[in-house]
């Protein structure tokens, strides 16, 4: 079968075949044709079809979704349903108003940003692939917040500095990823936006877990819609001064839950560095996309227990030989992965952390000899502590002695967690305790030298200092804006090239001249990135460049997605390789229109 996944961009060059083609910007007259221009894409779409060309039609109205449940949460309420339609229509609001609506594809979506405590109501209406709407079927629900008395340490990530920098430290490589505050559809949760692939963003707890004296040793809890697509989502519990630790690298006693995605499933699982086995209790349950789940990693005197959404899915023979440890949050995922936290909490000994002190930046080199140190000593504090994450190429089984030179001093490197594994390619966590003489500036930075010979990397710098009594304790400000942002998207294209009669065509086989049946798919649930998608004008159907077909999409309100079936003629087509082109257009102006192509071959 000629079939392919149709190469789908907003502008610029597509490479198709080895070829590349240079799309077209929209013109004021043909809405996908023209010279280049300002003029802002159509919003709608007249239906035409060429001589000779067949296009679908709209039928009856699509059936009201069945079975609506809304959940309510802090500060959210998720809405589920069943239904078979291409798309859907959410809205909602309070006081006997609907004034807020979302266009998705699948059956599940989340509302954030709500106040608790306010009664909301909610509708979802079936959209077909021409925009017609089913009527609508709802629910009410009233948001609840987490009660923080019932932990020791809970963070609901809802104020204006998320990630509060007296609870948490970010450890990322530089400029892959970021912590911010959530806004809009993101309000009141912790928004985590990465542009590097595979590298992971990590939140470490200034507060330290605690173990409770008692048979249920504690709870480490995160409600999320990590992993997301093909991403990774793990606690650790790690009983040393760390800021990250690898995968391939536990030390000795740290605990880790790990949850990855990737095939359409989501595994749990318990890992050691002692091994100690997971056993699986029942399947984790298909994760909708950008919906929160409470995930916890329970410790117990007799084990280890992994619970999502209040039911074990996994247990571990693991139990902690410390009484304290650092707590890590970290995601990874797909270049552009964006997730977000809703909640952090310590079911645990109470705790707090120590004072907050604002740090300059640490830049970091390694060498046989000491660099030049900084002359401008930082004032108000006493001391301090640098963590280190070490990355090199080793092969040697034992770490060597490492010294850290800052200002004019030089201080033992020690490994944060004693017997952390010396691994090529794996991180390899170290600390040292800075005393005030070394705590010293170069203009706004601190400069500290690893001396050694062998070829290192510092992948990480986490500096915590001591302040003087009476100094301040101002935690420093935080960045607000994502590296990537909730700009919702067209449908996600799809086409097959069939023959006349609407059979396959095998594989790189030419096609009869006369008539081509062309499936054009515009799947939302592979499209929908964030919350929501963008709503369908229509789509405009070019053959070799010229335009053979326009299909609006938005009878009774913006389509969204759906299944599309044309004829197309081909008498007047030369023998050899032609293209179909589809360029998508939304009902709002600032949404990119979309082209799309798919090649074929006639006899």
């Amino acid at each position: 079968m000629d079939r392919r996944r149709i190469a789908v961009i907003a502008a610029g060059l597509v490479l198709f075949g080895g070829v590349v083609a240079v799309l077209r910007t929209t013109g004021a007259d043909d809405p996908s044709a023209g010279p280049p221009t300002s003029v802002p894409p159509p919003t709608s779409l007249a239906p035409f079809a060429a001589e000779g060309v067949l296009v679908p039609t709209p039928g009856a109205a699509p059936n009201t979704p069945e079975g609506v449940r809304v959940l309510p949460g802090p500060g959210r309420v998720q809405v589920l349903w069943t239904g078979d339609a291409p798309g859907y229509e959410i809205g909602w609001g309070r006081d006997g108003r609907i004034d807020h609506h979302r266009l998705v594809a699948q059956t599940a979506t989340q509302l954030d940003g709500l106040d608790d405590g306010a009664e909301y109501q909610v509708e979802v209406r079936a959209v077909d692939a021409y925009g017609q709407r089913s009527e609508p079927a709802g629910g009410r629900a009233t948001p609840r917040s987490a009660r923080s008395g019932e932990y020791a340490v809970l963070d609901l990530f809802d104020q204006a500095d998320a990630p509060d920098p007296a609870r948490w430290r970010l450890a990322v490589r530089p400029n892959c990823a970021r912590a911010t505050p959530g806004r809009g559809d993101d309000g009141r949760r912790l928004v985590i936006s990465s542009n590097c692939a595979a590298a992971p963003a990590v939140l470490r707890s200034r507060t330290p877990f605690v173990l409770r004296d008692a048979d249920d040793r504690g709870r480490f809890i995160v409600e999320t819609d990590a992993p997301g697509a093909d991403g990774e989502l793990t606690l650790d519990l790690v009983p040393g001064p760390v800021s990250t630790v690898s995968g391939d690298g536990l030390p000795p006693g740290a605990i880790r839950l790990r949850v990855a995605s990737g095939n359409g499933t989501t595994t749990a699982e318990v890992l050691t560095a002692e091994g100690a086995p997971t056993t699986s209790v029942r399947a984790v349950p298909v994760l909708e996309r950008g919906l929160t789940h409470r995930w916890e990693l329970a410790l117990r005197r007799d084990g280890a227990r992994v619970l999502v959404d209040g039911e074990v899915v996994a247990t571990s023979p693991a139990v902690p030989t410390w009484t304290e440890a650092t707590a890590l949050v970290s995601v990874s995922g797909p270049t552009g992965q964006r997730v977000t936290l809703s909640l952090a909490a310590f079911d645990a000994a109470p705790a707090t952390p120590p004072p907050a002190v604002p740090a300059p930046e640490v830049r970091v080199v390694v060498a046989p000899e000491p660099a030049q140190g900084g002359t401008t000593p930082i004032p108000g504090v006493t001391g301090g502590q640098l963590r280190l994450t070490l990355l090199h190429s080793d092969p040697s089984p034992t770490a060597p002695e490492f010294t850290l030179a800052v200002g004019e001093q030089r201080v033992p490197l020690r490994p944060a967690v004693p017997g952390a594994p010396w691994r090529a390619g794996v991180g390899y966590p170290v600390v040292a305790d800075l005393p005030a003489a070394a705590l010293v500036r170069t203009g706004d930075h601190v400069r500290a030298t690893v001396v050694t010979p062998l070829r290192v990397q510092a992948t990480h710098a986490d500096l915590e200092l001591t302040a003087a009594p009476g100094a301040s304790t101002s935690p420093p400000s935080t960045e607000t804006t994502p590296l990537n942002g909730l700009e919702a998207v067209l449908a996600r294209a799809d086409g097959t090239v069939l023959d006349a009669a609407g059979r396959p065509v095998p594989e790189g086989a030419p096609i009869q001249r006369g008539r081509v049946v062309f499936d054009l798919v515009l799947d939302g649930r592979s499209g929908q990135r964030g919350t929501g998608l963008a709503g369908l004008a229509g789509f405009v159907v070019r053959l070799d460049g010229d335009r053979v077909a326009a299909v609006p999409t938005n009878l009774a309100g913006p389509g969204i997605a759906g299944n599309y079936r044309l004829a197309l003629d081909t008498g007047g087509l030369s023998s050899g390789p032609h293209m179909i082109e589809v360029k998508l257009f939304g009902t709002d102006p600032a949404t990119r229109p979309t082209s799309a192509f798919v090649s074929f071959s006639v006899d």
